[in-house]
């Protein structure tokens, strides 16, 4: 085997990778920065790309939420599980400015960990949620100012005062994956 140096694993901390990088720890004695009904999120956690994207974590508790808002990114955003499949609800772009996404034409997702999606430029999305289990995810999105939030920082009712609610799946439904509306 010639010459070796041997090294002990470390635990991932701000500390071990100091001068090669960040360390994104999930931390529940931090307060969020940011939060709806069902999710908490940790935005900014580390910049990239020069400070043009950043990293964020959500924690979403468990449940099945009615979805009656969505926002969208200016740039591409991905969307990674950690512990366990997240769903996500997506919306087609409509159009830039103030505009509303259709819950007629959204999807839910399942992405298991091992999986991410990678959203379009301008793709209406929830906080995405675990179901019946509490879940969380990283994500990584362009830094943007909320023009078109209405005030509520990039967050927008759905079109027609709809509502999405996504229903399990079950066995033999592996491609139906279209929400429920109410």
């Amino acid at each position: 085997m010639g010459r070796a140096h041997s090294i002990a694993v470390q635990e991932l901390s701000p500390d071990v990778v100091a001068g090669c990088g960040t360390a994104l720890m999930s931390d529940p004695s931090i307060d969020s920065t940011s939060g709806g009904p069902w999710w908490q999120c940790w935005e900014g956690l580390a910049g990239l790309s020069h400070g043009r994207q950043w990293t964020g974590f959500v924690r979403a508790t468990p449940g099945w939420p009615v979805i009656a808002e969505m926002e969208r990114e200016p740039g591409t955003e991905i969307i990674i599980p950690v512990e366990r499949p997240i769903i996500q609800v997506i919306a087609p772009s409509t159009k830039p400015g103030i505009d509303r996404p259709k819950a007629e034409a959204a999807r839910a997702v399942l992405i298991r960990p091992g999986t991410a999606l990678v959203m379009a430029p301008g793709v209406w999305h929830a906080a995405a949620f675990g179901g019946d289990a509490a879940a969380s995810y990283f994500y990584i999105a362009e830094r943007r100012k909320a023009e078109d939030s209405e005030g509520r920082g990039g967050w927008v009712a759905l079109a027609d005062g709809m509502k999405i609610v996504c229903r399990p799946m079950h066995s033999g439904e592996a491609d139906e994956r279209n929400p429920v509306h109410v």
